[in-house]
């Protein structure tokens, strides 16, 4: 329990009973004292108490006056009686207006100790009976709005549930999910269409200042009326995200017919296509240009709101599809955000982050591949006159970029990548064939045969014809 409240005129007594409480085992957050009927009424009448232990005889208000009056509370507490023997028709007199237990003077520890137990039990069912019946309300309440058959009987239970929390008119309100709405009389229902969902009195309106970016509904007054209702204002919030308004508590004008259509062809499944194919194209101009057009007419009302949510569902399902990027739970689903000023700015740092990063990717990619492209030349060609300038051009890429890249890509420079190679060849012929030293020297590239001699020797060890004379022997 949360609060325990002790009328007692006796200041020693009143203390006593509070040290008790608080070394009791029971878990009680706070325990508020007073010493007589008047004081606890008005306490009562600003608090929430659980449990209130009161003394029978009082000035000012005695403790049937005070069981009495506090019927008439809202929420009254569980009352506990303290009574002396002498008082004892006054506590049957206590117990016939509600009182739950009652405590002879002097208190004992074990006695108080037990009936805080008791309550304590009482008060935890309550809540745990509350909340199941809260959520068996709300799951009905969710079932009905997401467009399901609702029987007669459940039909019943929510119109009890609303004429319950909400009176006899109610309205509906849709926020974003993260609203700091502050909201207490009423039904609050959350993660319906990705938005929280108020079921308010109808005059307490008060409550929505200073939240933002909200639909509200009309006035309705049957539970019938709860989707109808709850479809006005979720329309309402999508308009209030569109047009960054704050409340929109009313149906809009409508747009002009020949202004949707000339925005119809930004919405249209090819023009979704080529903004994803924009985003691996280093053209961050002509997509900016493309998604300012999409968001400008969507402020303007050009873009229906479902078509809008459309729009960028599929391009979330291409973006997927061709490069294996998704948008954040927030991106992908726009009323997740406060409204479209803010959604604009946090989708385009996405886009723009995400194609730079596709360029990159693309850029190294092509690189690899003009590499590899080098390499097959190479390969192909080392016994002619092959030099790093000749490669370069033959891939078309810049000298010094391609000698940068080619050592990234080999671990090694083109000058040693093309001597393994001759070097290679060398003495796999001098090893496998009869040809002479001078045909072997042309065969590898090189026009000068003690050029070759010289740089077989400095790579090998050995002359070429003291490798051969090895390779017979082994």
């Amino acid at each position: 329990m949360k609060k325990v409240l002790v009328v007692e005129d006796e200041k020693l007594i009143r203390q006593g009973i509070t040290a008790m409480i608080k070394r009791s085992g029971v878990p009680v957050e706070e325990v508020i004292e007073c010493n007589n009927g008047i004081a606890a009424m008005d306490i009562l009448a600003k608090e929430q108490i659980d449990v209130m232990f009161t003394d029978i005889r009082m000035p000012k208000m005695n403790g049937i006056e005070l069981v009495q009056a506090m019927q008439e509370l809202d929420n009254p507490p569980l009352a506990v009686a303290i009574s002396g023997y002498d008082d004892f028709s006054y506590a049957v007199e206590m117990m016939r207006h509600g009182v739950r237990e009652y405590i002879l003077k002097p208190v004992e520890r074990d006695k108080l100790k037990t009936i805080l137990e008791k309550l304590d039990a009482e008060i935890n069912h309550r809540i745990e009976d509350k909340e199941k019946l809260d959520a068996l309300d709300n799951q009905l309440l969710k079932y009905m709005l997401r467009d399901k058959a609702s029987t007669d009987d459940n039909t019943m239970l929510l119109a009890q549930t609303l004429t319950r929390e909400v009176g006899e008119a109610y309205v509906v309100v849709v926020t974003e999910p993260v609203s700091n709405a502050h909201i207490h009389a009423g039904i609050t229902l959350k993660a319906i269409m990705g938005c929280n969902v108020y079921i308010l009195p109808a005059d307490s309106l008060k409550q929505l200042q200073g939240i933002r970016y909200i639909g509200v509904s009309d006035v309705y007054s049957v539970v019938t009326d709860l989707k109808k209702a709850y479809e006005q204002a979720f329309n309402r919030r999508i308009e209030a995200f569109l047009q960054n308004m704050s409340v929109v508590d009313c149906d809009l004008p409508a747009v002009p017919e020949e202004l949707i259509k000339t925005a119809t062809k930004l919405t249209e499944e090819n023009a979704i296509s080529a903004r994803v194919q924009m985003m691996g194209a280093d053209k961050p101009k002509e997509l900016k240009k493309e998604w300012d057009g999409f968001f400008i007419a969507a402020v303007r009302g050009q873009i229906p709101a479902n078509d809008f949510l459309k729009t960028i569902d599929t391009f979330a399902l291409k973006l997927e599809a061709v490069h294996k990027l998704k948008l954040s739970e927030e991106l992908a689903h726009p009323l997740v955000t406060d409204c479209l000023d803010n959604y604009r700015e946090g989708f385009m740092e996405f886009i723009f982050s995400k194609q730079q990063e596709l360029c990159q990717i693309l850029e190294v990619d092509q690189t690899a591949l003009k590499i590899n492209e080098a390499i097959t030349f190479i390969n192909e060609n080392y016994a002619s006159d092959l030099n790093m300038a000749v490669v370069s051009n033959h891939i078309s890429m810049n000298y010094s970029l391609f000698s940068t890249e080619f050592k990234n890509v080999t671990g090694t420079n083109f000058i040693t990548y093309v001597k393994d190679l001759r070097m290679g060849e060398a003495k796999r012929l001098l090893s496998d064939t009869d040809l002479k030293v001078n045909e072997i020297s042309a065969k590898v590239g090189y026009d000068n045969e003690k050029h070759f001699m010289k740089s077989f020797k400095a790579y090998v060890g050995v002359s070429p014809s003291e490798f051969r004379k090895n390779a017979l022997r082994g």
